[in-house]
């Protein structure tokens, strides 16, 4: 009786799904039939990618006057051996003397991923950047340190930055947190580097 009762269930199911389809077969799934070109995804981040610049003394120098910062320039010249030293008088007529330019190279990743060249040599890898909206770049300081946003723009193959001093921004902390970004960034222009 059991057997029976279960087989005219499945002959009924199986009667009413066929005449509730009209005769043919739903499609598997939506997805299948959506052609991939179709298929809404958002674009990358135009800054995306490998950007190039040669670094002079004299370019570092004067982007950290603009910006309010040239107070640091000697924290940024020596390690670059563009300066002796810090005690080298900032004033001088001869802080870039016989400083070497440099080239760097940044190759922005997805998720605020960096790696940072200088010539061949890898000199940073970090998750060290955030992008907000379509202009907008914040360096992300360390524990401790601020994070200090600029405005970024691409005009065809080439990015700058714009450097302006964050409000509350009058603690040497945060100068020099300021300085650090404008010397990694906002030097001068960059040129897209295609592979």
């Amino acid at each position: 009786m059991m057997k029976a009762s279960i087989g005219m269930t499945l002959a009924v199911t199986m009667m009413a799904a066929a005449c509730g389809s009209g005769g043919s077969a739903p499609p598997a799934t939506a997805a299948a039939q959506t052609p991939a070109s179709s298929i809404a995804t958002s674009p990358p981040e135009p800054i995306l990618g490998t950007w190039r610049m040669e670094y002079t003394c004299e370019g570092i120098v004067q982007a950290l006057q603009r910006a309010g910062v040239g107070e640091f320039a000697a924290n940024y010249l020596a390690p670059q051996r563009t300066q002796q030293g810090p005690a080298d008088p900032l004033g001088s007529a001869h802080r870039c003397a016989g400083a070497e330019d440099f080239q760097r190279t940044q190759v922005f990743h997805p998720n605020g991923y960096l790696l940072r060249y200088q010539g061949e040599k890898l000199v940073d890898d970090c998750r060290c950047y955030q992008l907000i909206g379509k202009h907008t770049y914040v360096v992300l300081g360390d524990p401790g340190d601020p994070d200090i946003p600029l405005r970024y723009r691409i005009d065809g193959e080439t990015l700058t930055f714009d450097a302006v001093m964050p409000d509350q921004c009058s603690s040497a902390n945060c100068r020099d947190q300021f300085a650090f970004a404008v010397y990694q960034y906002a030097v001068g222009r960059w040129q897209r580097v295609v592979p």
